[in-house]
């Protein structure tokens, strides 16, 4: 989730610490998850130049600093990760990948019933689309090699209270 370079490029304008190094990582999962005929699904925020669609309570950060603007560098996902053409992809404007997307229908479409989670930041949008998934009674588990997350401290906090609403923590 949200493996583009204005949250994982060291000083883009979100960059999340430790991003950089989870690549190789998210990389990996996302061929193994491929090769044994998983759907992969390659989710990215996408904001309006303007802002308008941007929660109000981040408007004032986005409007001194832009970023993920549709169609912008900084808004495509990061060298080394290459999505296929079976590949799905989701575009949000907000932390869930559920969140004004068409994601649950076509995961159900798709006979999808298991999520696995990674990418950044566990904290905000991994966690918020995870949580939504469980409240959406998918099976849910996090790869925790393949998150970055603000700090050790955030990273550790988020993957326990994960685990607490049942979604396995895989290593």
């Amino acid at each position: 989730m949200d493996m583009q370079n204005d949250f994982v490029e060291r000083g883009a304008p979100r960059q999340v610490p430790g991003a950089t190094e989870i690549i190789p990582a998210v990389a990996t999962a996302a061929e193994r998850m491929r090769n044994q005929g998983d759907l992969i699904v390659w989710t990215v925020r996408a904001h309006s130049a303007d802002g308008s669609n941007v929660e109000p309570s981040r408007k004032p950060s986005f409007e001194r600093n832009p970023y993920a603007v549709a169609g912008t560098r900084g808004a495509a996902l990061v060298d080394g990760l290459e999505p296929k053409p079976e590949d799905l992809s989701v575009v949000t404007p907000s932390y869930s990948a559920f969140f004004r997307t068409d994601l649950d229908l076509k995961l159900r479409e798709s006979g999808v019933s298991k999520i696995v989670g990674c990418g950044v930041d566990l904290s905000r949008s991994v966690r918020a689309t995870l949580v939504n998934a469980v409240s959406l009674g998918y099976e849910c588990s996090v790869l925790a090699p393949a998150v970055a997350c603000r700090d050790d401290q955030a990273l550790n906090a988020n993957l326990a209270d994960l685990v607490d609403l049942d979604v396995m923590v895989e290593e």
